[in-house]
């Protein structure tokens, strides 16, 4: 079995392969992705940030824990 290694940014969905590999690569082939660090699109939220920038306003809550446990 041959591995073969190359860095690569995903396009569309798309993962191209770089020219001097595309003779030696098989029509069909595992691919295992690892995220480098510094590739990511610092356009794009991850779902954490998206979680920590929900906001709700509490003002005037009042927490009756009897009221809760009752359910």
């Amino acid at each position: 079995m041959q591995v073969v290694e190359f860095d690569s940014r995903v396009e569309n969905g798309v993962i191209p392969v770089p020219v001097q590999y595309k003779d030696a690569l098989p029509d069909s082939v595992r691919v295992l992705v690892f995220p480098k660090a510094g590739m990511t699109d610092p356009g794009k939220t991850t779902p954490q940030k998206q979680l920590y920038s929900l906001s709700v306003d509490m003002t005037g809550f009042t927490f009756d824990r009897n009221e809760i446990n009752e359910r």
